[in-house]
């Protein structure tokens, strides 16, 4: 039977039947056995795994907040696209590597730290000032978690925080440094400099066409116009059926009824009684003779009380206003304790008085803004359907573009860039980067079914394939001719600066002298600047990385200026080092920026030596696929 086997496995025939087998266990998710110990993971480190569920739940919390440009919300398509799931994947692969660390540490949040987190974060504390259990649920099942998923996240970003900030805690600069990072920052020099134009050199020699004939030779891949397509568009917007809005004066105005109070209406004005206690014992216990009505005077523990009208500037404990003047508060209403110094304040919201509306008529054009677009809205939609049935009669672009009321946009041929070949880029076909990537894909003749997203709708057609070509000699001899022309001269310009440079280090000439020879003014403050001479007006910003880059006093530094055709031949006149004492006195300034250069280098090691040593395992295959799922179009 062995040797039956045996033979078997050496045909052809066993080869396809071992194939099949591998295929069958991918198709069933039995992965393992060609992914180490990691599975569907995407990562895994120690106990601690990253699964692609995680993932997803992250990239979901990102989008909740996420927009475009435009401020419309994205899809996971886009996210992918943009960066952002590899952004949040390794985010994760740090997150994971260090709570596998921690585990192995023992140095886990514990339960009473969760608590106290909990408890103490006023975003889950009610009017009273208390943690609300009821609140915390709907806060955190409004933002995508449930209570048990929260807390795990928060034991492990507490977990992380108390890492990195051990690894950091009790670090200081040592004095070499410090003085180091002080000398580098202290130094002040002197530089003295001219500006050479290229007005002030003679003119290169001619071009010829010989010099034309072999440069066009040379450059012809540069030369090459890359393939373009002409298009022609159909572009539907929301903002194309504002004009098409009908309303009366009644309707205005009942949209000015409806959201007055909210939209239009100035902050209005309460009145709360302040009852203040020694202690928050005292203060809780008063919470329900409070409500009930009770004196001032029948209150144990009191301090003082008063009462107080004003808006909610006028409080200036920003806890206790967001309550008093918060939206669901009301007359009767009971709020805190809160901690106001060494005391512990409780208010009575006792009236609220409206604030003031703004007038209708102040606010009619926005109001007619807002109805037309909620109007436009609609008909935009209605109109997408009309689209969709014309592109299934079979319409061409014109017929549909004359149905729909819309022009049709059409555009010289454009490379993949958008740009036309006299180098104009239409900011329409640049807009929607579906555009170009459609045409591209079309042959000639051929049109897109409809595309785009939210309030905008596209349907575009190549009219004309142009395939890429270079253009003949003669087309572009002045051309050319041009181009040389400015290259010598500004060959001629570096070549001048560089003699210039060679000549005053070698002290041949001065640095006046120099400037002289091509009708130059030569700068020369007597005032030392810093690398942060920016700030100042001594020296040309541009100018300074090229000073501190020279080692002696008499070194040249040459540098193109702002304006196109000059060149300026810096020249280095003094450096002044801090003495020992001026080190001294600038060391402490120096720490902070040490200390902060020092702890990301630190924090960069630790988390290195902790994904070694807990052996961070990747699944790179696990991501790529997830990524294939939610943007099928790469």
């Amino acid at each position: 039977m062995l040797t039956l086997i045996r033979n078997m496995l050496r045909t052809r025939l066993a080869g396809l039947l071992f194939l099949l087998i591998i295929i069958a266990m991918g198709a069933w998710g039995v992965t393992d056995v060609f992914s180490g110990n990691l599975g569907n993971n995407l990562a895994a480190a120690g106990d601690v795994k990253f699964s692609e569920a995680q993932l997803d739940q992250e990239v979901e919390r990102e989008l909740r907040t996420a927009t475009d440009e435009r401020g419309r919300a994205l899809s996971k398509a886009q996210a992918s696209e943009q960066g952002m799931v590899d952004q949040i994947y390794q985010r994760e692969l740090f997150r994971t590597a260090l709570v596998a660390y921690a585990d192995r540490l023992g140095a886990v949040a514990t339960d009473e730290a969760l608590v106290n987190v909990v408890r103490n974060d006023e975003t889950f504390q009610g009017d009273t000032g208390t943690f609300d259990p009821e609140l915390y649920r709907q806060l955190l099942r409004a933002n995508g978690f449930t209570p048990d998923m929260f807390e795990r996240f928060l034991r492990r970003d507490l977990t992380i925080n108390w890492l990195t900030q051990t690894a950091q805690a009790g670090l200081q600069p040592p004095l070499s440094l410090t003085a180091l990072q002080a000398a580098y920052s202290g130094e002040l020099r002197k530089a003295s400099w001219f500006v050479l134009s290229r007005e002030n050199l003679p003119e290169p020699d001619p071009v010829t066409d010989e010099d034309i004939a072999v440069f066009y030779e040379e450059q012809q891949q540069a030369l090459t116009n890359p393939p373009r397509r002409a298009i022609s568009l159909v572009h539907l917007t929301v903002d194309d059926f504002m004009s098409q809005a009908e309303y009366t004066e009644d309707d205005l105005q009942a949209y000015y009824d409806a959201v007055k109070g909210q939209e239009y209406t100035g902050p209005d004005t309460r009145t709360w009684t302040e009852f203040v206690f020694r202690s928050e014992e005292e203060a809780r216990d008063a919470l329900g003779r409070i409500a009930g009505g009770a004196a001032p005077a029948s209150l144990g523990g009191l301090a003082n009380s008063a009462e107080r009208t004003g808006k909610r500037s006028s409080m200036s404990n920003t806890s206790l206003a967001d309550r008093v003047f918060g939206p669901t508060a009301q007359p009767g209403g009971i709020f805190g304790p809160v901690q106001t110094g060494n005391f512990y304040t409780v208010a009575r919201l006792e009236s609220i008085e409206p604030g003031e509306a703004i007038p209708f008529e102040e606010v009619r054009d926005q109001i007619v803004d807002e109805v037309s677009r909620e109007q436009a809205i609609g008909l935009y939609y209605d109109s997408i359907s009309q689209l969709d049935g014309l592109i299934g009669t079979g319409a061409d672009l014109e017929q549909i573009a004359e149905q729909m009321g819309t022009p049709v946009l059409s555009f010289a041929p454009v490379d993949r860039s958008g740009v036309t070949e006299k180098g104009l880029a239409p900011s329409v076909l640049r807009r929607n980067p579906d555009i170009l990537s459609r045409a591209f894909e079309l042959t000639e003749g051929g049109r897109t079914p409809r595309f785009g997203q939210d309030e905008s709708a596209y349907m575009l057609r190549v009219d004309r394939v142009v395939d890429a070509f270079t253009p003949p000699l003669e087309d572009l001899r002045e051309d050319l001719r041009t181009v040389l022309e400015r290259q010598r001269q500004s060959q001629a310009l570096t070549n001048a600066a560089q003699d210039i440079k060679k000549q005053l280090e070698a002290s041949e000439i001065t640095l006046e002298e120099a400037a002289a020879q091509y009708g130059a003014t030569t700068e020369a403050p007597d005032q030392a600047f810093t690398r942060r001479a920016s700030e100042t007006s001594v020296i040309p910003p541009a100018f300074v990385p090229g000073v501190f880059s020279l080692k002696r006093e008499g070194d040249v530094h040459v540098t193109p200026t702002e304006q196109q055709d000059e060149i300026a031949v810096v020249q280095l006149v003094e450096i002044d080092r801090p003495t020992p004492a001026e080190l001294r006195a600038l060391a402490p300034v120096s720490e902070p920026q040490m200390r902060q250069q020092l702890n990301n280098d630190l924090l960069e090691a630790f988390v290195a030596s902790a994904q070694d040593a807990v052996n961070l395992e990747v699944n790179p295959q696990a991501l790529e696929a997830y990524k294939a799922r939610i943007n099928p179009d790469t």
